[in-house]
């Protein structure tokens, strides 16, 4: 059948690709009263080596702008606040993007990831911080390398959860993963995961032919957190789309167990998490 006049293949390609993102907001449960407030919360903040780092690959002192693909609430995009001179974080789910704080330099807007509506060659740094495996890679891959100046930098990172905290603790938050696993599965949603693991985006990446340079780094960084906290970044996982609401949710989850066990292990004591980071850094 014939195109309509005026959409080209690569508008068509790039509309498969937001639909498919859609779908997955949809059921991802991110879009619950309240959930973008708790998420904003309780989850890490990228730590400053992490910004040096990226940086020193862009060799620029001040990023003219940074381009925070999938930015949520606003966390990985703040934190280039008074780093670059200016920072631009787009995100599609409006109820995320709502609860995101304003921040000097900072701006934000409603789009995806594979259109962000920028001009070509603007940005010195695009990041994905938790949010590349919820995009199709190749369309992300093609705009992040468009809107980038020769030498700049695309940087996708993950912390890994758990945190360290103590092996009692750990264990029982990888048991709550494990039942979320088992309700998504026998529901029949899929997370951004389930399509585009995070083990394979620096494979992608150097498969796509867009960047000179591929590589991963590993570092750290460490945030004090209480058992509320545990229970905070629990919530802070989504809880699957389901016809329970969220307290019916989290009874089937069991997520009373995991509190019991970080109030027994850590009492009302603050201690050290550390989030271990995965950085997939590509240079156009």
């Amino acid at each position: 059948m014939p195109r309509p006049h005026g959409i080209s293949k690569r508008s068509a390609r790039y509309a498969r690709a937001v639909e498919f993102s859609r779908g997955l907001v949809e059921t991802s449960g991110y879009e619950r009263p309240g959930f973008a407030v708790t998420y904003d919360r309780f989850r890490p903040r990228p730590p400053p080596a992490l910004l040096d780092m990226l940086c020193r690959y862009a060799r620029t002192e001040r990023p003219a702008l940074v381009v925070d693909l999938g930015c949520g609430t606003g966390l990985s995009t703040r934190a280039w606040s008074g780093v670059a001179q200016r920072v631009i974080g787009i995100e599609p789910n409006a109820a995320m993007i709502s609860a995101a704080a304003p921040a000097p330099g900072v701006e934000y807007r409603h789009a995806y990831a594979q259109e962000t509506g920028l001009d070509d060659g603007v940005a010195d740094i695009v990041t994905c911080s938790q949010s590349l495996h919820w995009m199709e890679p190749g369309p992300t891959f093609a705009e992040a390398a468009r809107v980038l100046r020769p030498g700049g930098v695309f940087a996708a990172y993950d912390y890994d959860w758990p945190p360290a905290i103590d092996p009692e603790v750990d264990e029982a938050f990888c048991a709550y993963q494990g039942r979320r696993g088992d309700v998504r599965r026998r529901r029949g949603i899929q997370r951004g995961g389930d399509v585009w693991s995070k083990e394979e985006h620096l494979e992608r990446m150097r498969a796509s032919g867009l960047f000179r340079y591929c590589r991963e780094l590993v570092l750290h960084s460490l945030e004090n957190g209480d058992p509320d906290r545990i229970v905070g970044f629990a919530r802070s996982l989504g809880l699957p789309v389901a016809d329970l609401d969220g307290a019916g949710l989290e009874s089937e989850l069991r997520l009373d167990e995991l509190e019991a066990v970080a109030r027994r292990v850590l009492g009302d004591r603050t201690v050290p998490f550390l989030f271990g980071y995965r950085v997939r850094a590509a240079i156009v």
